[in-house]
């Protein structure tokens, strides 16, 4: 009976150092605040069949791309479990342009089906804002030393 209780309390130090600890950092655009990558804020995504892609996905947060140059991040409305691992994701607007109040339909299967409606989440766009991929630090201390 000793014997375990002591390797029970030799131990607790060890599992409760596995214990995770909540990410208190900014959440949605405000991550990324100083990113150079981050453009303003926009109302709209014209037109939305010209989305062809995403990346960078986050729980609140992804990149759509709108052809070659266009790129836009998009916040969510709290979280979207989904978002982080999206193979796949649709967008439910009444109109031809994408704006706040939208949704996103995210699965995490590239092919989702009616049989597994399940995986399907629906998270309403919070914010839209430019995105330039090809934006680097350097980009920002250069203009940073213009001013």
């Amino acid at each position: 009976m000793i014997k375990r209780t002591a390797l029970f309390l030799l131990s607790l130090p060890l599992l409760l150092s596995c214990t995770t600890v909540a990410d208190t950092g900014p959440k949605g655009i405000a991550a990324f605040k100083d990113d150079p990558r981050l453009g303003e804020p926009v109302s709209k995504i014209c037109f939305k069949r010209n989305i062809d892609g995403f990346s960078n996905a986050t729980r609140d947060t992804v990149v759509l791309s709108a052809g070659v140059n266009d790129d836009y991040i998009v916040e969510v409305f709290g979280s979207c479990t989904n978002l982080r691992r999206a193979q796949s994701i649709a967008i439910d607007s009444n109109l031809s342009c994408v704006s706040d109040g939208d949704f996103l339909i995210v699965s995490e299967s590239v092919f989702p089906s009616n049989d597994r409606a399940f995986d399907l989440e629906r998270c309403a766009i919070d914010k839209i804002y430019k995105w330039d991929k090809r934006a680097t630090a350097k980009d920002a201390e250069e203009i940073d030393d213009d001013s």
